[in-house]
């Protein structure tokens, strides 16, 4: 038999409803399954609660001597009239203990593996968190390398007819091909836009992608570079509002930032 098989005589022996084979088998079983184990003291826990539950109603104490004298039957002849009538009652009393039983327990497994499930949804989440946090530490690690190397150059970017009030500072650390950069006083962009900065390089004919970035409604915002040209290469550098995530080349020549190398 299975385990789901054992621990349905279990949940029939925990209420009284099971057979002596039934009963030999399981006891049999129990003495080498932990899981069965368990499973036999949590419905015998779970019918003492029901029991408990149920509110005793004693009959009258003459009840018995009236019925026997009303049916004008002896007391040998009452007990066979008794085993026989009572045991549908309790057939049906059986029956809904143990599936009140089973499913009882049906929904403690349940409720636990859905606690499994959403502590392996938390773990993948703070996982994930940690390692946005290491990303975002390493870029801040390479940005104050760039700020503090005896090589940085420093570019500064100035707000065009779009936004005059708009400016930026590129510090380029020349030997490593990175970049930080930061601006201020942009327009929040809109959700269905990016910023993105573009390279204009000497050497090229168009532009090259930097990378894109999204402003709050503050204004400010800062974005790390990697792998960027030789510093001989960069000619220029701008600021467009394009679709969201960013595109090949611009779509525009609305400038909102823009400064030479």
């Amino acid at each position: 038999m299975t385990h789901e098989e054992y621990e349905a005589i279990a949940a029939l022996d925990a209420i009284g409803a099971a057979s002596a084979d039934e009963q030999n088998a399981l006891r049999a079983h129990l003495e080498s399954c932990d899981q069965c184990r368990k499973a036999q003291r949590e419905f015998e826990e779970a019918a003492t609660l029901l029991a408990r539950s149920l509110e005793p109603v004693p009959p009258p104490a003459d009840v018995r001597h009236r019925v026997m004298a009303a049916a004008g039957v002896g007391e040998t002849t009452l007990r066979e009239h008794y085993r026989f009538a009572v045991r549908p009652w309790w057939l049906a009393t059986a029956a809904t203990l143990f599936l009140a039983l089973w499913g009882w327990r049906e929904l403690g497994i349940r409720v636990a593996r859905e606690k499994i499930v959403s502590q392996d949804a938390e773990i993948r989440r703070l996982s994930e968190e940690n390692a946005r946090l290491n990303d975002r530490t390493r870029k801040l690690s390479s940005g104050i390398s760039s700020l503090t190397s005896s090589d940085t150059r420093t570019i500064s970017l100035a707000g065009q007819r779009i936004s005059p009030e708009a400016s930026a500072k590129v510090f380029l650390e020349t030997s490593q091909r990175r970049a930080v950069v930061f601006f201020y006083n942009l327009p929040a962009n809109p959700g269905d836009k990016s910023y993105q900065l573009w390279i204009i390089r000497a050497d090229q004919p168009k532009p090259q992608s930097a990378g894109v970035f999204d402003v709050p409604r503050g204004g400010n915002a800062t974005i790390s570079i990697e792998n960027l040209p030789v510093a001989t290469e960069i000619k220029a550098l701008a600021v467009t509002l394009e679709p969201r995530g960013g595109v090949a080349q611009p779509t525009n020549t609305n400038f909102y930032l823009m400064g030479k190398s």
